[in-house]
């Protein structure tokens, strides 16, 4: 079968105050009225069947989407007992679906990620599945071609022409780079042969677990435990024994038989408050949920969900403004990546941690 696994058991700190370690951005609305993931899922239905859709997530993230998807029967949510990183998540979500089918082909899908055009990526993901029934033991990857110079994402160097799959061209990949400064980036932009990585990942889940054996062997070992004995005392217990690595560090970025489609979907990764004000708002106007007086202010993005506060701004261009019950956050626009020091701070002082 062809499936789709959505990881959702993040955090995404780079939205604070808004996502927090108990509401984390995946269940929460910005500027529509679904949950970033219930968007996710809507999308990724017009693909697979309900029934080949599945959710990975914590067990304290699964309290919440269950009330927020009554009609997905438990057996679609692939629950972790912790976090272990990706590199866990997604072996475990293969060791699950192997379950069901020995065959199966997985696409990895992010909760937090904004597509405008359904169709090219309808289009691409089928493209990827040919190209996996063709070369069982590869891993297909999509890129999305670069239209600005961009510093938060990891980028991928495209090779040599690989095949033409569904009238799409593969190519080998060449190297994965990492998040650029800005020069280095407009290089990129420039070269033409980099694309941005949206760690989308289609796969067969065998050829996943060979490549644990590979490169993973601790994990390997874990999951094959949890495969022969699919207790909830077996999972916790193999979960707290492998490290915390990402699949791009552990496994996919020392992967030899890998190809690589470029992208032309509009795709945004909502990481940061930035990417909120550029996927649902205009570019000079104010994006707006809050109770607000504005004279001679621009392109801000201003939320406060608490409508008996007014908030008043004159001559304001450009600021991010996010304000909650317990915290306010400021930052100009451009800047709003740097959450992530805020955050730091907040991890190192205890009187601090109930923001977390």
């Amino acid at each position: 079968m062809n499936c789709a696994v959505i990881l959702a058991g993040g955090h995404g700190t780079r939205l604070w105050p808004i996502s927090r370690k108990n509401s984390p951005k995946q269940t929460e609305c910005f500027f529509n009225n679904k949950t970033l993931l219930q968007i996710t899922y809507e999308r990724t239905k017009q693909i697979f069947s309900k029934n080949n859709i599945f959710i990975s997530c914590g067990e304290k993230q699964y309290e919440i989407f269950k009330n927020q998807f009554k009609g997905l029967k438990r057996e679609n949510f692939i629950i972790e007992p912790e976090a272990r990183g990706t590199a866990m998540a997604i072996g475990f979500a293969c060791v699950s679906i192997l379950k069901k089918d020995k065959d199966a082909k997985i696409v990895m899908i992010n909760s937090d990620h904004y597509i405008s055009d359904i169709n090219i990526y309808k289009n691409d993901i089928k493209s990827c599945l040919i190209s996996i029934d063709k070369n069982p033991r590869f891993i297909s990857l999509m890129g999305v071609n670069p239209t600005y110079p961009e510093t938060a994402y990891g980028y991928i160097q495209v090779g040599n022409f690989f095949k033409n799959y569904n009238f799409k061209k593969f190519y080998k990949v060449a190297k994965f780079k990492e998040k650029p400064d800005l020069e280095t980036a407009k290089r990129y932009l420039k070269n033409g042969k980099f694309l941005w990585n949206p760690a989308w990942f289609v796969f067969r889940a065998d050829t996943m677990i060979s490549l644990f054996k590979k490169y993973l062997p601790g994990h390997f070992c874990s999951l094959k435990n949890i495969e022969h004995n699919f207790s909830s005392r077996i999972i916790k217990q193999e979960f707290k024994k492998v490290e915390n690595i990402s699949i791009d560090y552990g496994i996919i970025e020392k992967v030899k038989d890998m190809i690589i489609l470029p992208s032309k979907v509009n795709w945004r990764d909502i990481g940061a408050w930035n990417a909120v004000k550029d996927c649902f708002g205009k570019s000079n106007e104010n994006l707006i949920d809050a109770n607000v007086i504005l004279i001679d202010s621009k392109d801000n993005l201003i939320i406060n969900k608490d409508k008996s506060k007014i908030i008043s701004l004159i001559g304001i261009n450009d600021l991010v403004i996010v304000d909650t019950k317990d915290a306010l956050f400021i930052c100009p626009k451009d800047k709003s990546q740097e959450v992530k020091n805020i955050i730091s701070i907040l991890k190192k002082q205890s009187k601090y941690k109930k923001y977390l």
